[in-house]
């Protein structure tokens, strides 16, 4: 009996000492860097595909189109319009880490103005600001206007701009020729870059609670409006304190403009939202009066119905 024990024992001592001497190599090669995958966040891709699969469910795919600009595809969601005659298209830009169908904005207008003889395109603008990253914001005089006189270039400007040209060239396609562009917080400074440097391709202007990008000076992008002749309507909120100054530098820019084309026209949005009244349905009024008024749409004439005489 005593030497079963002693081989027992020798036995455990054994696969104690085995498994301590196994164990770090083992600890070693799971952990070893060369041997892990590592999965890059993709938050945006994320987002446009549960963005496709949603319309998708709903048996919107038609509505869905990839286009390529860049060099690269981007989403864009077009609807034409629903009556029988088009007046045009709008371009709508959605602000930074949202999508072509956000909610707030975007969504409504996208859906509602092809009830006024609008078709519209939405279309996917890559973000900027990565998720968890804090935003710088430049909103000081000193700061702001040292900037004034030098080139801006804001984040992917020249992608941003080239999607907008397919957007445009898309429409065409289908016999539209005028175009207007509507742009949702960020988004609104890429439409007011645009349309800055392209006064003869965009027939009107609409800014939804314009915001500046990151690292951006916020008296700068104001200063494009000087730059702007087509009608432009700003529909903003007041507050915070940093919207107010902004927005008082871009009523500057817009009482300063040289051959003005139409009217430039700032409405604080706060007391639609106070009203107690739907405010996207609000918001779509008054972008629509706004297009009613500085379009071609104010010159246009439909024929009256023929009646069909009876006897009596």
């Amino acid at each position: 009996m005593q030497k079963i024990h002693l081989l027992l024992k020798i036995t455990l001592v054994g696969w104690l000492l085995g498994s301590a001497v196994n164990t770090p190599a083992e600890e070693s090669s799971s952990t070893d860097p060369a041997t892990q995958t590592y999965v890059t966040p993709q938050p945006q891709v994320s987002r446009i595909n549960a963005l496709k699969s949603s319309l998708e469910g709903v048996q919107l795919e038609h509505q869905i189109q990839v286009l390529e600009a860049e060099g690269g595809p981007f989403l864009s969601l077009y609807r034409k319009s629903q009556t029988s005659s088009t007046q045009g298209c709008a371009i709508l830009l959605h602000s930074d880490n949202e999508h072509p169908d956000w909610p707030e904005a975007i969504a409504p207008l996208r859906d509602k103005l092809t009830e006024y003889s609008w078709c519209t395109l939405s279309i996917e603008v890559p973000d900027v600001t990565k998720r968890g990253q804090a935003i710088k914001i430049t909103s000081t005089d000193s700061a702001s206007e040292s900037t004034e006189d030098n080139a801006l270039n804001l984040a992917n400007q020249a992608v941003v701009f080239a999607r907008i040209e397919a957007a445009i060239e898309l429409a065409k396609t289908d016999g539209v020729n005028e175009f207007v562009l509507i742009g949702y917080r960020t988004g609104a400074s890429y439409a007011l870059a645009f349309s800055a440097q392209n006064k003869l391709t965009i027939q009107a202007l609409a800014l939804i609670d314009i915001q500046t990008p990151a690292d951006m000076s916020s008296y700068q992008i104001a200063q494009l409006i000087r730059e702007t002749p087509q009608p432009i309507l700003d529909y903003y909120l007041s507050q915070p304190s940093r919207n107010q100054q902004f927005a008082q530098w871009r009523q500057q820019a817009g009482r300063q403009r040289e051959n003005p084309q139409g009217q430039y026209i700032q409405k604080d949005a706060i007391p639609d939202r106070v009203t107690g009244q739907d405010s996207q349905a609000l918001l779509v009024q008054r972008v629509r009066g706004f297009l009613k008024q500085n379009t071609k749409q104010i010159s246009q004439r439909r024929p009256l119905p023929q009646v069909n005489k009876g006897l009596f």
